[in-house]
């Protein structure tokens, strides 16, 4: 069987990347693709940036490495300083979406935003979510909204996120990632693996530099519950 483990939104947390880590080593997992969102909210973006670019063979730009590579906002400086502009530049080099076939399904990975214009569930209408699928993947693989869901339709059509490593928000404030398993005969299974770490000590890293926003980051990483503006999602 083809296994592929399917990480997103790392957002500079390293224990809870470390915890990751650990967790794909124990399950042996070799073949990793980030789906985006590899740097800002968290304090260690150099750390998490660079942990990604060496292990893993697919890494998507997400809407945080678009408007920190592209200096967007103000207000980032923080992330600008601790990248420094080799990373900045290759963060706006990363490409947007990933297609493959799996089990002889045809397959998009993608972050979310910046492609999808506003963040999307699986669960949001039909219409909706249909555009996704043009011109003819069968599977959508998604992150960005931070916890996982997974929706089948009645062609045979699937989407699914794959919840976030270092910023879940579904009220259980864990390591979340996806692993994609398929046999060549078109049998396909997605896990969804929820791991522990230290959010105490992600939160005392946060506390020792003079990171942006900071006072949204713990509830975010001891709750799980969105502690930022909507606008800054």
């Amino acid at each position: 069987m083809n296994r592929v483990a399917l990480i997103a939104d790392l957002h500079g947390n390293l224990p809870a990347l470390e915890a990751l880590e650990q967790d794909l080593n124990r399950r042996g997992l070799r073949e990793i693709w980030c789906l985006g969102d590899i740097v800002g909210k968290g304090p260690s973006s150099p750390e998490t940036f660079d942990w990604a670019m060496a292990h893993c063979s697919v890494v998507l730009r997400g809407n945080w490495d678009e408007g920190i590579g592209r200096k967007l906002f103000p207000a980032d400086q923080f992330y600008y300083d601790q990248l420094g502009p080799e990373r900045m530049k290759k963060l706006i080099e990363l490409p947007q979406e990933h297609h493959t076939v799996i089990g002889g399904k045809r397959v998009r990975l993608l972050h979310g935003r910046p492609i999808m214009p506003s963040l999307v569930s699986a669960h949001d209408s039909i219409d909706k979510l249909m555009w996704l699928f043009r011109p003819d993947f069968d599977i959508v693989g998604y992150a960005d909204i931070h916890h996982p869901e997974l929706r089948p339709f009645r062609d045979g059509k699937i989407i699914f996120s794959i919840g976030s490593v270092g910023n879940s928000l579904s009220s259980l404030p864990c390591v979340q990632y996806s692993i994609l398993s398929w046999e060549e005969n078109g049998a396909a299974d997605i896990t969804y693996c929820f791991v522990p770490y230290d959010n105490a000590r992600a939160v005392r890293d946060a506390e020792a530099v003079e990171l942006p926003r900071r006072d949204a980051w713990s509830p975010d990483v001891n709750t799980g519950v969105y502690g930022r503006a909507k606008k800054q999602s």
